[in-house]
């Protein structure tokens, strides 16, 4: 291959290219060469291709770690086509090709063969690219070449991730312990801001493991793990509403210390199984505005943001309430409180508590949520929120039409094919327990053309001794994860 660096042509033109070729490998999968669609498909591709090949002569896409680049200009996608990219990167990485190119000359019928050849390739499964090029070579294509990845390190290199992820959540909440036990609390707000930081880049670079580890409930220090489950789903959702990286480390930072003034709530109190006294519970509803004092001398010389400040103050107001806070109205409590409220009774109500044994699962939890949308929430963010968590949250039990159970590890974007997650299967159709590999609902099955799997139900993983949160953890080492406190 030509290793001189080719002019990069724009970054519409290499995401229509991406999108177009995974579009026809989806329908490839499902109807043969002679089907309507999949000749439709064909020539969107064509299309797509024809002016880059003719000006450039050439197009290569390569698979650089976990993102694609045509013709040296990166792939940019969004949360939304995030499907496209895993798609194409499990496509490339089960068949060790690291460089598709596409030369000038290329027509549709050529084309056409080869995404035939590629789908029908399919192993379910990993093999060699020796073992593909032996076949990539007997069909003699004339302007189409696969190169091998130089190094497969994907798997590796996830791995790494998720123990980093790991890390960094227990760090959170170690670091917001200090906090609450230092006597000064600003002496620590630089550490707050470097642990945001490192928040946002795993929700950029491994989003889903990141939710999962939300999970994770420790009963013993309820606050501290709330916390940072808290800020995990509002940085979450908040990049679903478009903020900015600015905004979202603002968000963080006050979606992380939200609970902060419950440290002048005596553990009594916090603790107490049966009903609150008046005098407790009005003492209880005094933490917002302790919290918020406390991180109003924070704001003085450490430039905390107002709005970040605001979320302390502000978290349990109710959309169609005007006395709380007492002097605030609906429509002036700022964006950053309207995410946290949400994310905070979410996180809330799917932990056990001392007076509330049982908790409810994330579908129950939803569902309930829906029901009390018009009273306790902002419409426009819950609505983002529905969509965010999906019809089945990572990490709902599930049971699937092949009578196999499994944890969802990762949502589909697609509102359209929310149904259809990535399911890590933990029990095969007897029920017998395995350590089964992840699986994609959007899989085909190439004999009868219909999808290999399928949701039936979801269940209660509590009543079946199942605690989803540790099917996260074991994917890191317990050395990395400074596991603090066995989570309940």
């Amino acid at each position: 291959m030509n290793t001189e660096k080719e002019p990069a042509f724009g970054p519409q033109t290499a995401f229509e290219i991406m999108f177009r070729l995974y579009v026809v490998l989806k329908i490839a999968k499902i109807h043969d060469a002679n089907n309507v669609n999949f000749r439709d498909q064909i020539r969107h591709l064509m299309a797509a291709m024809e002016e880059p090949l003719r000006r450039y002569k050439r197009i290569h896409i390569q698979m650089r770690r976990n993102a694609f680049f045509i013709n040296y200009t990166r792939v940019r996608m969004s949360y939304a086509d995030f499907h496209i990219n895993r798609t194409m990167l499990a496509e490339m990485i089960r068949r060790e090709i690291g460089t598709l190119t596409f030369s000038e000359g290329l027509d549709a019928a050529e084309l056409s063969r080869f995404i035939a050849f590629f789908s029908g390739s399919d192993p379910h499964g990993s093999f060699t690219f020796e073992e593909f090029d032996e076949s990539f070579t007997a069909q003699g294509f004339r302007h189409i070449q696969a190169e091998k990845a130089e190094q497969l390190d994907f798997n590796a290199t996830r791995d790494k991730q998720n123990r980093l992820a790991a890390q960094t959540y227990f760090l959170g909440i170690a670091h917001l312990k200090e906090i609450s036990k230092a006597e000064e609390k600003v002496s620590s707000f630089h550490v707050t801001k470097i642990w945001i930081q490192t928040v946002f880049n795993h929700l950029t670079d491994n989003e889903s493991f990141l939710y999962g580890l939300t999970n994770i409930k420790n009963h013993d220090e309820y606050t501290l793990n709330h916390s940072v489950n808290v800020c995990i789903l509002s940085m979450a959702l908040g990049r679903r509403l478009g903020l900015s990286n600015r905004e979202l480390m603002e968000l963080g930072i006050g979606a992380f210390l939200h609970d902060l003034g419950k440290i002048e709530i005596p553990d009594a109190i916090l603790n107490k199984p049966a009903a609150l006294t008046p005098e407790e519970k009005k003492l209880m509803d005094q933490h917002a505005r302790f919290g918020a004092a406390h991180l109003l001398r924070i704001q003085g010389d450490r430039g905390f943001s107002g709005r970040a400040l605001s979320i302390a103050f502000e978290h349990h107001y109710k959309a169609n309430k005007d006395n709380w806070p007492s002097y605030r109205k609906k429509d002036t409590i700022n964006l950053f409180s309207r995410i946290v409220k949400i994310t905070d009774y979410f996180d809330a109500i799917t932990t056990k508590r001392v007076y509330r044994p049982r908790a409810f699962t994330r579908e129950e939890a939803l569902n309930i949520m829906i029901q009390n949308k018009d009273e306790e929430f902002d419409p426009l963010v819950f609505k983002v929120f529905v969509e965010m968590i999906g019809i089945f949250p990572i990490g709902s039990l599930v049971v699937l039409d092949t009578g196999e159970i499994g944890i969802v590890t990762e949502a589909n974007p697609h509102a359209s094919m929310a149904q259809r997650p990535l399911v890590k299967l933990i029990a095969d159709p007897t029920g017998r327990k395995i350590d089964g590999e992840v699986v994609d609902l959007m899989d085909v099955n190439p004999r009868t053309r219909r999808f290999a799997r399928t949701i039936v139900k979801t269940l209660d993983p509590e009543k079946y001794g199942i605690r989803v949160a540790d099917y996260f953890l074991s994917q890191v080492s317990e050395e990395a994860a400074f596991n603090r406190g066995r989570p309940d």
